[in-house]
């Protein structure tokens, strides 16, 4: 199995830690044959996140975090070979960088959990520390708290806040030339990950950042 066959998943689950929970997301992810699956909000402390490690699932790196971030993992399946070289934390648990060589060739893997104030020093500070590892493919999910399109990925109007987001998001992307997968195969379609009762609106927040080769 190459690296561009891979079955990648991103899921805010919105906790984790409850036992049924665990067992039902994990048993989910198996039924789609996840190969590596980056999830947000585990709400899993640094003492139990080898809970996660069931099943399924061969290698567990997470960074809790402990605060409103609540953490997010990445779990990569027992049939997948991975050597990992390099490993950055967020303190906070927004974000879990790992690099090293998967299924023998060498990447980096990105989990994101943005805050919903403040994204745009947020994607800066990621644009900071990820050109280290442009030489190979950077692999990105997470959840964005922000639409890339604010014309296609909203329900309703756009916010006041969404052009400065989206010109971010996009900025964040070209500097890393990475595309949106799921945009680029759908073009003018309309759906959504995430529904806003403040707002009375389904918005899509939640991405796959992929080097454009792969798309």
């Amino acid at each position: 199995m190459s690296i561009n066959s891979i079955k990648l998943i991103s899921w805010n689950i919105k906790g984790i830690s409850n036992k049924v929970k665990r067992y039902k997301v994990l048993s989910h992810l198996r039924s789609l044959s996840c190969d590596v699956a980056m999830l947000q909000e585990v709400h899993v402390k640094e003492t139990e996140v080898m809970k996660l490690r069931q099943r399924w699932v061969g290698q567990v790196f997470s960074s809790p975090g402990n605060g409103a971030a609540k953490g997010v993992s990445i779990l990569i399946s027992k049939r997948m070979s991975f050597r990992i070289l390099e490993q950055i934390i967020d303190p906070d648990g927004r974000y879990l960088i790992i690099s090293g060589y998967l299924q023998n060739q060498k990447c980096t893997l990105v989990n994101i959990y943005a805050p919903n104030t403040g994204q745009i020093d947020f994607l800066s500070s990621l644009t900071v520390l990820l050109p280290k590892f442009a030489g190979d493919p950077i692999l990105v999910g997470g959840d964005f708290n922000m639409t890339g399109d604010p014309l296609l990925d909203r329900s309703k109007r756009p916010l006041p806040s969404d052009r400065a987001l989206s010109a971010a998001f996009t900025e964040f992307k070209n500097t890393l030339a990475l595309t949106d997968v799921w945009r680029t195969l759908n073009p003018m379609t309309r759906e959504y990950s995430f529904y806003s009762k403040v707002h009375n609106s389904y918005s899509r927040i939640d991405f796959l950042l992929l080097p454009k080769e792969y798309k």
